[in-house]
């Protein structure tokens, strides 16, 4: 109970993202009361029986995990996890199929598949984007990133122009909409037509919700992420940066940085996961339309 709080305390609610955090404060609390236990024991020839033994470390740790809470608190501050990025990042182009023309199953496919086309020429765009920006941007969280004033100000600057990014793609609505160019093109009668468009509009609701949703979780992770630098920038004269650590002079200062820190992150990992999801499912549509990457053109770097 005591580690669950003490690392509570400098890392937020224990969660996926800190568990192993609490794991090694409450594992390294035992090992060091074990060791002052056996010293004893050495030193004094003290013959305790184990199960004396075992309460002896059990309260001892405690003891020296409450210690611990008198101490100023050093937020751990580690940058993002490359393998979580990778696992989640955009592979983007649609498989490798043969050159011939896609079989039409129904006389709707040509414009289903002009409608993806611009999806994904949406989101090259998107990555593309992004990919400039990483070019030249520092890595988020790290220790470096809190160095001082102009460092986390330029992270703050960072991140404003990513959040533009994200504003400039956050409405799908333009993009779907193409459709009703496309499907007046199909040789359908007039009739068929708008029986087809009432169909489409009834789920694009549900798709414009699913875009809206990623978009949302997209915000929130730099609106959090703001939060958290503008937090650092306020408060630069009160912690001190040493030994790639944060050290802070106010414990209620480094409790609040731990869980804007431990948000931040969080919502990072959850906006990738759920931006990986629906980039699974687009694939899954390109490949039932009979589309492979040929379809659409040049690839964008990624």
């Amino acid at each position: 109970m005591v580690s669950y709080f003490a690392t509570s305390r400098s890392n937020g609610p224990i969660n996926s993202e800190n568990w192993a955090y609490f794991v090694e404060r409450f594992v390294a609390a035992l090992a060091l009361a074990a060791l002052a236990v056996f010293g004893y024991c050495k030193i004094r020839d003290a013959k305790l029986r184990w199960p004396v033994r075992a309460l002896v470390i059990l309260t001892l740790s405690s003891v020296l995990t409450m210690l611990t809470l008198a101490l100023p608190v050093k937020p751990r501050v580690a940058g993002i996890d490359e393998s979580t990025v990778r696992r989640y990042t955009d592979e983007g182009h649609a498989k490798k199929a043969p050159s011939a023309s896609p079989v039409n199953r129904t006389k709707w496919d040509p414009a289903a598949r002009s409608l993806m086309k611009d999806i994904v020429a949406r989101n090259q765009q998107y990555v593309s984007e992004i990919s400039a920006l990483d070019e030249t941007a520092k890595p988020l969280y790290t220790p470096g990133s809190f160095r001082d004033a102009a460092t986390i100000q330029q992270m703050i600057d960072q991140l404003n122009v990513r959040l533009s990014v994200a504003d400039k793609f956050a409405d799908w609505q333009p993009v779907f909409g193409n459709m009703k160019g496309y499907v007046a093109a199909v040789d359908a009668s007039e009739d068929e037509k708008q029986k087809f468009l009432q169909s489409y509009e009834a789920t694009l609701p549900k798709t414009l919700a699913v875009c809206k949703a990623i978009s949302n979780k997209e915000h929130a992770w730099l609106l959090a992420s703001l939060d958290l630098y503008q937090f650092a920038l306020a408060k630069n004269d009160e912690y001190v940066w040493q030994n790639d650590n944060l050290s802070f002079k106010n414990r209620a200062d480094s409790n609040a940085f731990g869980k804007k820190f431990v948000k931040a992150r969080s919502l990072n990992a959850e906006f990738l996961q759920a931006y990986w999801q629906v980039r699974q499912a687009e694939q899954a549509m390109i490949a039932q339309l009979g589309m492979g990457e040929t379809d659409f053109g040049p690839a964008e770097a990624r």
